[in-house]
């Protein structure tokens, strides 16, 4: 039903934003190669048993985005965002695995199906600058959908969280020479419960007025430890962009 509304609140957006005196929209398509440096988990966090499955693949892993940007005037912005993430690796482990209540050999092959899926949505607004020199400062709302499935001889568990977690949103874009644009944005925020880090820097070719093309690094860092699960992952990214407005 969430990603039912979640459209909805889209959609919404768009109309809006179309009828307005003033709207520019833009598209970011990402895509590329991820890489695990970390991988943790345990569950339960108390009595189950702590695996570090980053061992078994650490990729590279097909990696996809999309960023969907409105500016509703020279200041004030939304950007809408679909982040998804699945991994699977296969590996043995030197021990028993109690995961879910659940217990898998150590004796055979063992299968993690990993998903981290980010939906979110930001205000920010333009301290300084417009187009190709600005500051941006804002606040996301995201919607975290993740589930990590345990596979082994038929026998099969999964354990799934659906949460809202608020972030702060920064960015910074300048030209860096004819035609060049350096970006640094970031979706980030700590607590004692968890934290969270989305950060990317990438260099922009301009190619026409409304279209860039670019390459860079992303990081996405980020877990939590309650007493349901405990959790920390840490992937690097090198990616390959395109953005263009309307």
């Amino acid at each position: 039903m969430w990603k039912i509304g979640f459209l909805r609140l889209l959609a919404l957006l768009i109309c809006f934003t179309s009828s307005a005196s003033f709207a520019e929209l833009s598209l970011m398509l990402e895509s590329g190669a991820a890489w695990q440096q970390r991988n943790d988990l345990r569950v339960p966090s108390d009595i189950g048993t702590r695996l570090d499955f980053d061992k078994f693949d650490e990729g590279p892993f097909f990696h996809y985005r999309a960023e969907l940007e409105w500016r509703f005037n020279e200041k004030h912005n939304v950007r809408a965002v679909y982040a998804p993430l699945n991994i699977v690796v296969k590996g043995r482990t030197n021990k028993n695995i109690n995961f879910d209540n659940q217990t898998f050999s150590s004796n055979e092959e063992l299968e993690i199906d990993y998903t981290f899926n980010s939906y979110r949505l930001t205000y920010f607004y333009s301290f300084f600058g417009s187009g190709e020199n600005q500051l941006n400062l804002g606040i996301t709302g995201k919607i975290r959908d993740a589930e990590i499935q345990f596979t082994q001889s038929g026998q099969s568990t999964s354990y799934d969280n659906l949460g809202f977690v608020p972030l702060l949103y920064f960015e910074y874009q300048k030209p860096v020479g004819p035609n060049w644009l350096i970006n640094f944005n970031a979706d980030a925020a700590a607590a004692s419960q968890g934290r969270a880090f989305d950060l990317a820097l990438k260099f922009r070719r301009k190619i026409s007025n409304q279209t860039n093309v670019g390459f860079g690094w992303r990081s996405l860092e980020g877990g939590a430890e309650n007493d349901k699960v405990y959790t920390f992952s840490w992937l690097n990214y090198a990616v390959i962009d395109f953005v263009t407005r309307f």
